[in-house]
């Protein structure tokens, strides 16, 4: 992996490298996350409104080097790798893979086929570069809410902190793709609080109004407010899948 993370440079500096690199557009997202931060209701409608377009701008060295600068998410993402593990599936999807953090540690605990898709291609550029030494993992640029996988194609689907950044509209599409391509288990880290770039959801309360049973929920240990905190696997069959998947009448 030749990603390393390095201190940041001055913030004028900084700026000027996002306009000279990335384009306008990139720079004046940039703006906009700060000034905004005191305003996070505002700052969620005007800059979360698209968040594919949020997490184009957002995916590469900054949120690369903001994640991997803080030990919290190193050990929530080995903690969920090593939960999936305890369920033994031969196949794996994860929706939302970011630059490949769970992925990779998903890879030194299971001999799976692992898969991810993002809707970024910054993200997955980085993913690409992230994850060189596991070149056996497949990426996908694609929706959550529009996987292309036919139905039953995985024998666990995961997510974490991904459902939560979408309006409820789109969450519960994201949700139905999930249990389509979801054989046996559908696990997830999505926190409950709500924030400048999350809606949150009460993920393991939706599969229980859905009589789904949930293997595990409960909050995750390395992340700081366990007040909002969950990480939940819910048990799928065939028959529990068709009932959600009906059409709404």
């Amino acid at each position: 992996m030749d990603l390393i993370v390095r201190s940041q440079p001055i913030l004028p500096l900084r700026a000027w490298s996002a306009l000279r690199t990335r384009g306008p557009g990139y720079a004046w997202h940039k703006v906009l996350r700060r000034l905004l931060s005191r305003h996070p209701n505002w700052k969620r409608q005007l800059l979360y409104a698209d968040p594919r377009a949020y997490w184009t701008h957002r995916g590469g060295n900054d949120y690369f080097r903001e994640q991997e600068g803080q030990p919290a998410r190193s050990q929530r993402a080995a903690w969920i790798a090593q939960e999936v593990a305890k369920y033994r599936p031969t196949s794996i999807l994860e929706v939302g893979c970011g630059y490949g953090k769970l992925l990779d540690e998903l890879s030194v605990r299971l001999d799976a086929t692992l898969c991810g898709v993002d809707f970024s291609p910054t993200q997955l550029e980085y993913a690409q570069r992230f994850l060189n030494r596991r070149s056996s993992i497949r990426l996908v640029l694609s929706r959550g809410e529009r996987l292309p996988f036919p139905d039953d194609s995985f024998d666990l689907v995961v997510t974490s902190a991904v459902i939560l950044h979408n309006t409820p509209q789109v969450a519960e599409r994201i949700r139905r793709e999930i249990v389509r391509v979801a054989r046996g288990f559908a696990a997830h880290n999505e926190e409950t609080g709500e924030s400048y770039n999350r809606f949150g959801y009460d993920t393991a309360r939706w599969y229980r109004e859905h009589n789904v049973p949930l293997a595990e929920s409960g909050p995750i240990p390395a992340d700081l407010d366990q007040r909002t905190s969950q990480f939940c696997v819910a048990r799928l069959d065939p028959v529990t899948k068709a009932r959600i998947l009906l059409p709404k009448p």
